[in-house]
C-alpha cells in the first residue's frame, strides 16, 4: 500500500497513525521518495506532526530508471498533479499496489490508468467493518481531523453504511 501525504498527515495530526498499522497488520506501507522529501519539507517548516509519520517505518520507494523515462513523459501533462502523486500512481500501476490518497485529481488519474485507490473514507470503512474500533471512538476520530485539519469528511454516512 502506497501512501500520499494528505492521508497520512490527517492522521498524524490527530495522533491517530496507530489505526493504520492496526486496520492493516499484515500489509507492507509505502512511501514514494517524493513523499518522502514533502515530509522532510514540512518537517523543516515546523510542522512537529511529520515526525510520528517518519517513525512508523515506512518503506521509502524510488522509481527505476524506466519508471523516470515514464514520469517525465508524463509530468507536462499531469500538471494539476504533485510529483508524490504522479510517482505514486506510477509505482502502484507497475506493481499492482494500492494508492491511498484524498486528492481527488489523483483518484480520477488512478481510475483511469487503472490502478485502485482507497481514501480517508474507505480507510475509515474498513477500519470499522473490521471492528478497529467502536463507531463512537470513529466519529471522535472523525470530528477531531474536522477539527485540527480545518476539513470536512464528506461522505461520512458511507462509512457506516
Amino acid at each position: 500500500m502506497l501512501f500520499d501525504t494528505d492521508v497520512l498527515s490527517m492522521l498524524s495530526k490527530i495522533g491517530r497513525l496507530d489505526l493504520l498499522r492496526r486496520t492493516f497488520p499484515e500489509v507492507v506501507f509505502s512511501i514514494t521518495f517524493e513523499v518522502y522529501t514533502e515530509l522532510l519539507d514540512a518537517r523543516e517548516a515546523g510542522y512537529d506532526f511529520i515526525d510520528d509519520i517518519l517513525e512508523q517505518g515506512f518503506k521509502v520507494l524510488h522509481l527505476d530508471s524506466d519508471l523516470m523515462e515514464m514520469y517525465e513523459r508524463k509530468r507536462a501533462e499531469l500538471k494539476d498533479l504533485h510529483a508524490g502523486e504522479v510517482t505514486s500512481i506510477l509505482l502502484c500501476k507497475r506493481s499492482g499496489m494500492a494508492f491511498v490518497t484524498n486528492d481527488r485529481r489523483a483518484k480520477r488519474y488512478c481510475e483511469e490508468n487503472g490502478v485502485e485507490w482507497l481514501d480517508i473514507v474507505d480507510l475509515f470503512r474498513l477500519c470499522y467493518r473490521k471492528q478497529v474500533v467502536a463507531k463512537q471512538e470513529l466519529e471522535q476520530v472523525i470530528d477531531a481531523i474536522e477539527a485540527k485539519d480545518r476539513t470536512r469528511i464528506l461522505r461520512r454516512g458511507e462509512i457506516f453504511a
